[in-house]
């Protein structure tokens, strides 16, 4: 492996750790989601700081370059990261349809649903006397 590459490495993974650490202090980045964002960090140090063994898992895996497997990594780590916000939308969609819906349900147990719509009739018909008054 290149020594470009593995000082481009140690570079972005130190700029990714104060942006994570620093998310985390002004409270944008929650504690568990910061850490698989760490890991991949460390595995970048690691394998920067020590590129025998990106080199030998080249030779296991029959990758011609190291800097392949570091991409190649670096892509599946990005798919992972994906699929699991995608989940975490899935949830957050299903909560917030299920809140809505308990909400809509308290509104109309307690009247506010119907207050809401006999304002509305009555605007109507205030509509339909001015169209009347109009012609």
């Amino acid at each position: 492996m290149s020594l470009i590459l593995r000082i481009e490495m140690i570079v972005t993974a130190l700029l990714v750790m104060y942006i994570i650490v620093h998310s985390v202090h002004r409270k944008r980045l929650r504690i568990q989601y910061s850490f698989f964002w760490l890991l991949l960090v460390a595995a970048m140090l690691v394998a920067a700081f020590f590129p025998g063994v990106v080199t030998w898992l080249c030779q296991i895996m029959d990758i011609e370059k190291p800097s392949n497997l570091v991409y190649l990594c670096g892509i599946l780590a990005l798919m992972l990261i994906t699929f699991y916000q995608t989940i975490l939308l899935s949830k957050q969609a299903d909560r917030i349809t299920h809140l809505t819906q308990i909400v809509s349900i308290q509104k109309f147990l307690s009247g506010e649903l119907q207050e809401d719509g006999n304002k509305m009739e009555e605007s109507g018909i205030a509509l339909e006397e001015r169209k009347g008054v109009d012609e």
